[in-house]
């Protein structure tokens, strides 16, 4: 089965900075839990940002069989 570089994230939580590559997330209240309450983010578009492929997965996602612990599986990093 031939592997495929993942695309990059659509939006970016202000809060926490997760990821998401679902459209509906955008402009919504991010879902992540952080310290035992839902983080008060929003997710705000990243098409503007400039991002650069993992170094662990190189935008796989996965590291072998396993989701990458670099990226969270999303095979992307937001460049600051």
């Amino acid at each position: 089965m031939p592997r495929f570089k993942k695309s990059r994230p659509l939006a970016v939580c202000t809060v926490c900075g997760a990821y998401t590559d679902l459209v509906a997330y955008v402009n919504s209240r991010c879902h992540k839990t952080v310290n035992g309450r839902r983080c008060s983010g929003i997710f705000r578009s990243g098409l503007g940002q400039t991002w650069a492929e993992c170094g662990s997965c190189n935008a796989y996602g996965k590291v072998g069989s396993e989701s990458c612990r670099e990226c969270s599986g999303f095979g992307w990093k937001l460049l600051k």
